[in-house]
């Protein structure tokens, strides 16, 4: 007996189509995942800015989650930005490599810190990190749900 095909994997226009919508979707609750996480870890080392730092767990659970939700939220654009990019190169090749997710990631992330200016800039290649960790999670996915050949 065969086993069954992905049931994403399709028509070059169907794997450009969910390329996009997952990396939209998924890339910001990367970051954002890992922005909490981060946040929590700080705060139980004793590490991290005096506004987490003065307030009780439940405090500082609320303070972790409130960056997380504005991560999510100002990741939406870089992550759809580059999610068209790779819709347009998975429609095209049918494949990427894990470095152009990473940029893809990276690239749009840090071209909207640049813009926001402020604190922000100031923390931009911690940003850009981040988005290249999402970008090369992201490809993992995608390879793993055969969206990339």
């Amino acid at each position: 007996m065969r086993p069954k095909k992905s049931s994403l994997s399709g028509t070059p226009a169907e794997r450009a189509f969910w390329t996009f919508l997952m990396v939209t979707l998924v890339a910001p609750f990367l970051a954002a995942f890992v922005i909490f996480l981060a946040s929590m870890i700080a705060a139980l080392v004793g590490r991290g800015p005096a506004s987490l730092l003065a307030l009780d767990r439940p405090g500082q659970l609320a303070w972790a989650a409130q960056k997380a939700v504005e991560t999510y939220v100002w990741g939406a654009l870089p992550a759809g930005l580059g999610g068209a990019v790779m819709a347009g190169i998975v429609y095209v090749r049918g494949t990427a490599h894990w470095l152009v997710a990473a940029t893809l990631g990276a690239v749009p992330v840090s071209l909207m810190a640049l813009m926001a200016g402020g604190m922000l800039q100031q923390h931009l290649s911690m940003i850009a990190f981040i988005g290249a960790l999402a970008g090369i999670a992201m490809w993992a996915i995608l390879r793993r749900a055969r969206l990339l050949t």
